[in-house]
């Protein structure tokens, strides 16, 4: 085997600004770290000429090693996407909450579009969960998740 770790998970943005103010004021990740991303070596690793991007390394205060990072292609731009949940390679993230009924609320007065309400159900195991998806600016899907206790 050679996997170690999960070291970081990209999501690219339209515009680097409008998705901090949302993943690190409205969502409350902290911000690592931002570079400038371009040259020979990045087209190379992206596949594309001429590549220059913006990136911003944010984490969750309680997983500070897993990574998130915010990249947005100044060149060349990319095109929407329009992957929804189920679509084959569509991928969200998950982020866990202390108290998901909250932080719905806090987040639909704030304007963010959700695909549903929140809900609640068994994972055997774990026990029972609330979780609700939503979007984020560029329409990228995420889900908010409260492990909720486990009956004995």
């Amino acid at each position: 085997m050679f996997a170690v770790r999960l070291d970081h998970v990209a999501i690219t943005v339209s515009d680097l600004e409008r998705s901090l103010r949302f993943y690190r004021d409205q969502l409350g990740m902290l911000e690592q770290s931002d570079h400038d991303l371009k040259g020979p070596e990045i087209s190379q690793m992206a596949g594309k000429d001429k590549v220059y991007m913006k990136v911003v390394r944010l984490t969750c205060p309680e997983t500070p090693g897993v990574q998130i990072d915010l990249q947005q292609y100044i060149e060349p731009k990319g095109k929407q996407s329009d992957s929804k949940l189920g679509d084959v390679a569509n991928s969200h993230i998950c982020i866990e909450v202390g108290n998901l009924d909250d932080a719905y609320r806090r987040l639909s007065a704030a304007g963010v579009q959700f695909v549903s309400p929140p809900v609640e159900f068994d994972l055997e195991a774990e026990g029972k969960i609330g979780c609700v998806f939503f979007m984020d600016p560029d329409g990228y899907i995420l889900e908010l998740t409260e492990y909720r206790k486990k009956e004995s």
